[in-house]
């Protein structure tokens, strides 16, 4: 049960993380917009162009999915050690 609860604790601070992280990006792009009007020529090429052709949710996708599988890998490894030490002590 107290495992659980630390998993759920790890799960409600990576999605409010990614509430932070969309919320700056918006603001980010909202300041890029207003350099690239300012300067002529825009700051960050790369993301406006994966951004207009679509192709940022493929980017975003593959970060999330990684970062799934190491968070399940930690956990699977948590449980192998916590195993191991039930085993050890007794």
């Amino acid at each position: 049960m107290n495992n659980m609860l630390k998993y759920l604790f790890i799960l409600l601070l990576l999605i409010s993380a990614e509430q932070n992280v969309t919320l700056a990006q918006t603001a980010e792009s909202v300041t890029t917009v207003q350099a690239t009007t300012e300067a002529g020529n825009p700051e960050v090429a790369m993301a406006d162009t994966l951004r207009r052709d679509g192709k940022i949710y493929v980017v975003v996708a593959v970060i999330i999915t990684v970062l799934a599988g190491l968070i399940l890998y930690l956990i699977r490894l948590d449980r192998k050690v916590a195993r191991l030490e039930q085993q050890y002590r007794s």
